[in-house]
């Protein structure tokens, strides 16, 4: 019984390493069928050169879409540039 319990806990701290942290999404992905999705393109023209060779037995070619789970990271608030110190140029 203690044997299984130490099988079944190393198991476990196997698939939990294995797990990634976070997945990274990406905006375009090829789409070769209903059931094959790659989204793993951080632009259009990434995908275009993939899905040109990915092949479909439906439709013969991939085709790149919108990631639909793609969420873009939000927007850095540029912070306003200090206001130019005004200079004393007292000419007389």
């Amino acid at each position: 019984m203690r044997m299984i319990g130490l099988a079944l806990g190393a198991t476990l701290a196997i698939f939990a390493a294995a797990a990634p942290a976070w997945a990274e999404d990406f905006p375009w992905c090829v789409e070769v069928d209903v059931f094959t999705k790659n989204c793993a393109f951080a632009n259009y023209e990434e995908c275009v050169a993939v899905a040109k060779n990915a092949a479909s037995p439906a439709t013969g070619v991939g085709r790149c879409i919108r990631n639909p789970a793609y969420q873009p990271p939000p927007a850095v608030a540029k912070s306003a540039k200090p206001a130019a110190a005004k200079s004393s140029n007292n000419r007389r």
